[in-house]
């Protein structure tokens, strides 16, 4: 490394640089297989004597020292990629191919070592160190006027060599990592492609370059679903890791082709698509996935208030950019709670569709209010103006709104037996009947005070029609069986 920050910016010519390092990385990774293969073999002739010759505390000893160097090929094999790292961030590669060819070189070596010697771990180090050279590279060297056609051969060059290993090494592949691993790989590597597409080749139909990457791993699953049949231990977590990636693709072409807000939104997408997913293969990692982006998605767009400033504002009102990504957005959040209806619905001690419905009615109601704002403010202003008085129109827009959203609750509250949304629903009339008489009535002449009251007034007892006609109050709980502990 200290040689590597000595080498002139200018030079050009990486042939014994690299011989360097690839003589590094193979003494690195045999040195470390000859360790192990020597510690195994200590601990089998140790252990083949007469009841257990090694003895208790000189076995539990061996055996730690094997579980810590059990370590050592993946840590040997982040050391050359650790030095192309470097030559890649020190050097100006307009042509990355001989440092590419060399990574490729040691993740062949790695997938080679991982089958024969039983080291799945080396599959995960060598994607996430090849990633890692990727995004250096592409950060500092990208050229989308010399070098984007060979960026884009070896970002999906990489990503099939990954994709395809562990349906070429089947039988060496016992566990679920290098499945995992496959199943990342493309949708890891999309980041690299799409940005590279999108400053290359700028076009009208983007959403198609998910969809051309959804179908490897369409094909992936239909292979797949013959070789692992039903009752198959590995069944449901490979299907799982596989058609999580499929759908990723899937839900990534309609926000990738409208652009606004795509990231949020093909989280809030892939979320309720995931757990459509865990009906079919009922894995807990689906679920707990999907809902962590679902709830990522949420946390995005209601409590980051930057993300109202990412996108221009649209000419029209009501019809914009915010309606597509916080409505699209809610209305993933009301799916997933639907398809986690119970006996899905319990994530450890989490009520889950509980708790996306409560955050599909906050965003919602922040969708209401932003449209409010986004159409009362002035043509060219680039921030909403969020205001509560000095607009009549405006502040009346605000009561009346949130007056009929509350009288939505109750109705939802009262079809669904929800309590907490009927209870939310009273609440936010009370806040529009308080915001009517001590803010709104003061500002307004005698005719636009008794339309405002009539307004409120007719919502208010609607809402109060339903309340008493179809639930006055909650029904009793069931009484207890004879003879039980209350």
């Amino acid at each position: 490394a200290a040689w590597i920050l000595h080498i002139p910016t200018q030079l050009t010519d990486l042939s014994s640089t690299l011989v360097i390092v690839a003589g590094i990385a193979a003494v690195f990774f045999f040195a470390s297989l000859f360790v192990l293969r020597r510690l195994a073999g200590a601990r089998g002739t140790q252990g083949a004597g007469p009841e257990g010759a090694a003895g208790g505390a000189e076995a539990e000893a061996l055996a730690a020292r094997e579980a810590m160097l059990a370590h050592l090929p993946a840590a040997s094999a982040l050391l050359p990629f650790l030095l192309l790292i470097l030559i890649t961030a020190r050097l100006p590669l307009v042509n990355p191919s001989p440092v590419f060819a060399l990574a490729l070189a040691l993740s062949l070596l790695l997938l080679s070592i991982a089958r024969t010697f039983a080291q799945p771990v080396l599959t995960a180090v060598s994607l996430g160190s090849v990633l890692l050279l990727q995004l250096v590279w592409q950060g500092d060297h990208l050229n989308v006027a010399e070098n984007a056609g060979l960026a884009v051969v070896w970002h999906v060059g990489f990503a099939s060599v990954f994709l395809l290993y562990p349906f070429l090494s089947r039988k060496q592949c016992p566990g679920t990592l290098p499945w995992a691993v496959a199943a990342l790989s493309l949708p890891l590597h999309f980041a690299l492609i799409y940005e590279v597409v999108r400053r290359a080749w700028p076009n009208p139909v983007m959403g198609l370059l998910p969809a051309a990457a959804a179908v490897p791993l369409l094909a992936s699953l239909a292979v797949l679903l013959r070789w692992f049949p039903a009752g198959h231990v590995q069944r449901d977590r490979v299907l799982a890791w596989f058609g999580g990636a499929a759908l990723f693709f899937i839900t990534l072409v309609f926000p990738i082709q409208f652009e606004r807000q795509w990231i949020t939104v093909g989280w809030a997408l892939e979320g309720a698509a995931l757990c459509w997913l865990f009906h079919r293969v009922p894995h807990p990692g689906l679920r707990l996935t999907g809902f962590g982006l679902l709830v990522a998605a949420f946390a995005r767009l209601a409590l980051n208030p930057e993300v109202l400033s990412y996108h221009p504002r649209s000419a029209t009102g009501i019809w914009n950019w915010y309606l597509y990504g916080y409505g699209l957005t809610a209305l993933c959040l009301l799916g997933a709670a639907r398809l986690l209806a119970p006996p899905r619905h319990r994530i450890q001690a989490l009520n889950a569709p509980g708790l996306l419905n409560a955050l599909a009615t906050v965003l919602a109601f922040l969708l209401v209010n932003i449209e409010i704002a986004d159409y009362f403010t002035a043509p060219g202003q680039a921030v909403l103006n969020f205001q509560f008085s000095g607009n009549f129109a405006r502040d009346m827009t605000y009561t009346i709104a949130w007056a009929l959203f509350a009288l939505g609750l109750l109705v939802v509250g009262i079809r669904w037996r929800a309590r907490a949304a009927r209870h939310a629903g009273l609440g936010l009339l009370a806040v529009a009947l308080l915001k009517l008489f001590l803010h709104d009535l003061s500002r307004l002449n005698q005719l636009y005070r008794i339309g405002a009251l009539a307004a409120v007034a007719v919502i208010a007892i609607f809402a109060s029609f339903l309340y008493q006609k179809f639930l006055a109050t909650d029904p009793p709980p069931p009484a207890a069986p004879p003879g039980s502990n209350p």
